[in-house]
């Protein structure tokens, strides 16, 4: 029972995190919720942020289906019982790693937390803490979670959600790295030239 639920207790706590918890902290320290899905960027963007939202739904949908119904994840599974029993311990760790370091990187960002671009924004460059090692450990936080998903839950639709977390976290990091460069110019420049974009040492640029 408690490996049907976690799929479900782990995408309810990433999203009360991202969207309940540090938007909360945001507002009582900074005066802003820092949320802005649909209200940057152009329809590329939009885009972006409708999939996000279709993402979180299909996510919570299945989980909801493990945790709910006994007979439904045996007869969509990808791996036989005892191969899905060796993954379930990998999978938890692995998602409480990426909560833990979902909260610290959010933390991390201070007064430049955001969900979205905030064009002429210019609440700092952060350059500290986790971001030393690597430019974006929100994405890698939620790319982890991601593939601790696919092993507690390892069915078609758990691939293809991990190859679309993939392709879209691509996308905004390359918005976003865009965004920094039009804002901080030569000092974000500097600073990617050093650091990787998602493990140190890889992805910097040149």
């Amino acid at each position: 029972m408690i490996a049907r639920l976690l799929p479900l207790a782990g995408i309810l706590a990433f999203i009360a995190i991202v969207f309940v918890w540090r938007p909360w902290l945001q507002a009582r320290r900074y005066g802003t919720a820092g949320i802005l899905l649909f209200r940057s960027g152009g329809p590329a963007q939009w885009l972006r942020d409708g999939f996000a939202l279709v993402w979180f739904g299909l996510l919570l949908w299945q989980a909801v289906a493990v945790a709910g119904h006994a007979d439904w994840f045996p007869r969509r599974a990808l791996v036989d019982v005892s191969t899905g029993r060796i993954l379930w311990p990998i999978g938890a760790l692995l998602m409480l790693a990426g909560l833990a370091l979902l909260v610290a990187a959010q933390l991390d960002l201070g007064a430049a937390w955001r969900i979205g671009i905030e064009e002429g924004a210019r609440s700092g460059l952060v350059t500290g803490g986790l971001y030393r090692f690597c430019r974006n450990p929100i994405f890698l936080a939620m790319l982890a979670i991601m593939v601790a998903y696919a092993l507690l839950i390892p069915t078609f639709l758990s691939s293809v959600l991990v190859v679309g977390t993939y392709i879209g976290v691509r996308q905004q990091v390359s918005a976003e790295e865009g965004y920094l460069a039009r804002t901080y110019g030569e000092a974000y420049r500097d600073y990617a030239a050093r650091v990787g974009r998602f493990v140190p040492g890889l992805g910097k640029l040149r």
